[in-house]
């Protein structure tokens, strides 16, 4: 019984110091790039109005030996963290026992300041808050974080900051994002020539060509979870959209 029982733990050990490593990884900022509230997904692509380099998002970090904090801000003035206790970790939760928002006047960032701070980090339940999370390697350096709310909300953060010139060239709404059958989709106006859904490891699931009078797509086949999808324009762009699949 104990060869069996201590290569649980040995591997039980490991992934706790590898999803805590990876979430703090040496003071890594995650900037925010989507919410889903409501069921209602709200995209975050600008940065501070007045300072584009003050980006909304999230950082883990060791004060102290085995004290561990969060600040979360929204591009203002105001800053969600947690208070007096240390975050507790397990290899797919982080554990809030008493988050707290600061109390400065909001100026300009100010729907985005509650939805981030006020619904994501303090929620409407009482504390300890204890949220999931996972971290999605997407190559090349790039991992994606998705933090989940005790409400059921959810946050995905990125440690790279999103390309504001890509996403004003083209951007492709979907909706409803999560989604349980069809995905309907607007191009703003672009002509598309194909979509091509992947997995998370970026591996394809299925490539459809795309009519001028098609607006949607049929995704009840899939299983439940986090999608991609490669849009390839008739001028030879490309963009990639996350959605999730209810």
């Amino acid at each position: 019984m104990k060869k069996i029982i201590l290569p649980i733990c040995v591997f039980i050990c490991c992934s706790f110091g590898f999803s805590q490593e990876d979430l703090i990884a040496d003071g890594n900022i995650w900037t925010l790039h989507y919410m889903v509230i409501d069921g209602n997904t709200i995209n975050v692509t600008q940065p501070h109005p007045s300072n584009p380099q003050y980006h909304p998002g999230i950082e883990f970090l060791e004060s102290s030996p085995n004290y561990y904090e969060f600040y979360a801000n929204a591009g203002d003035i105001n800053v969600a963290f947690n208070t007096s206790v240390s975050l507790s970790f397990t290899p797919t939760t982080f554990t809030a026992e008493n988050p707290g928002v600061t109390l400065g006047s909001c100026s300009t960032n100010c729907t985005l300041e509650m939805q981030y701070l006020s619904t994501i980090i303090m929620g409407n339940s009482s504390p300890p808050r204890v949220f999931t999370y996972e971290i999605i390697d997407e190559g090349n350096g790039n991992k994606t974080l998705i933090i989940d709310t005790p409400e059921g909300n959810k946050a995905v953060h990125g440690n790279y900051i999103l390309s504001l010139q890509k996403f004003s060239k083209k951007e492709i709404v979907m909706y409803p994002n999560p989604v349980k059958k069809k995905l309907h989709f607007d191009a703003k106006g672009f002509s598309i020539e194909k979509m091509n859904v992947l997995s998370l490891v970026g591996s394809s699931i299925f490539e459809t060509k795309i009519s001028t009078q098609e607006n949607s797509l049929d995704l009840s086949f899939l299983s439940p979870g986090i999608y991609f999808i490669k849009t390839t324009y008739k001028d030879g762009d490309t963009s990639i959209s996350r959605f999730i699949k209810e």
